[in-house]
């Protein structure tokens, strides 16, 4: 079995799939990862060099030629793979996808810190360079929000489940992750 795990950036996918797979036993393939090492750049050179584009193709391309491939894994997705109509198909027939949502103002503060292989939030941000922290917090606060009116039903489509984030507590989470299976 796929377990898969869908949800905004900073949602905490990647953390939860590192959590599953010691609780589990199973590998975890981070597809934003997996797209980097197959293309030899860092995500913020692919977005650079080739665009979002080439990205979300390869993506939907390494999604299609992981599922194919493994069987009992840990899938942590980019937040933006649901978007693409074939990836939520996938998801839905060939995984146990599970939805990680958190408040868009806790996003913010995440994304704030942790802009690094983010070219989506890099690229919002230079557009304010002149901003206050707090500023920054409120412009990528209002962006999680228009973002997520538009990706939560997507999200929600491919998912078996939907978790809350927003207070991080790994055990709660990969609890009710492993309940669920």
């Amino acid at each position: 079995m796929i377990v898969a795990l869908c949800g905004f950036m900073t949602a905490g996918k990647t953390l939860a799939g590192l959590a599953l797979s010691e609780k589990t036993g199973l590998k975890v393939i981070d597809l934003d990862k997996y797209i980097e090492q197959k293309e030899g750049l860092d995500m913020e050179a692919i977005f650079k060099e080739k665009g979002e584009d080439y990205f979300r193709k390869t993506e939907e391309l390494s999604l299609k030629e992981i599922v194919e491939k493994e069987d009992d894994i840990i899938l942590s997705l980019g937040g933006g793979t649901p978007m693409n109509p074939i990836c939520r198909q996938i998801l839905k027939t060939e995984t146990k996808c599970f939805f990680l949502t958190c408040s868009p103002k806790v996003l913010a503060g995440r994304m704030l810190l942790l802009q690094k292989g983010r070219p989506l939030v890099k690229k919002l941000l230079a557009k304010h360079k002149e901003a206050t922290p707090e500023e920054k917090l409120n412009i990528l606060e209002n962006w999680a929000i228009k973002l997520m009116e538009e990706r939560e039903p997507l999200y929600m489509q491919c998912s078996v489940k939907k978790i809350d984030t927003t207070i991080w507590d790994v055990e709660v989470i990969t609890e009710q992750i492993l309940s669920s299976l």
